[in-house]
């Protein structure tokens, strides 16, 4: 197996494992303070690693630093609330999920515009099936 597909592998465990543990979590909770909680603490680690490694940040052209920026809008301001309120507000995380994972069929869809990515009629039959997994989970 290709190194790439061991590393998708292992996100997605521990994503459902963060997902399943988020849940009571974010019942707890509201959005800005959790958000603002997180991210204290993503800085203090990220401090300490500088200060261990002596890790050198490299300036970013103008351009990368601007698609940091139109990123971390997307997900602090769209796509983080609407997952918290997601896994907040759904009976069955994983309901939840099987509607969120479907940004895979997005991003499929969006490399076979923008990047000119390969598509072929057994892709597609993969599309209805997840599609089609989606809807029996939902009813």
């Amino acid at each position: 197996m290709e190194d790439w597909k061991y590393y998708a592998l292992i996100a997605a465990i521990f994503i459902s494992i963060r997902d399943v543990m988020s849940k009571g979590l974010f019942e707890r909770m509201d959005y800005v303070n959790y958000i603002i909680i997180a991210n204290i603490l993503v800085f203090i680690v990220t401090m300490i690693y500088l200060g261990v490694t002596k890790h050198k940040i490299k300036k970013p052209n103008l351009k990368d630093f601007g698609l940091i920026v139109l990123r971390l809008f997307i997900v602090f301001l769209i796509v983080e609330p609407s997952i918290f309120y997601s896994l907040r507000n759904a009976d069955n995380t994983g309901y939840a999920k099987s509607i969120i994972n479907l940004n895979t069929l997005f991003v499929f869809i969006l490399a076979v515009i923008f990047l000119k990515a390969e598509f072929t009629y057994e892709k597609l039959i993969g599309i209805f099936i997840i599609l089609f997994g989606g809807y029996i989970l939902l009813n």
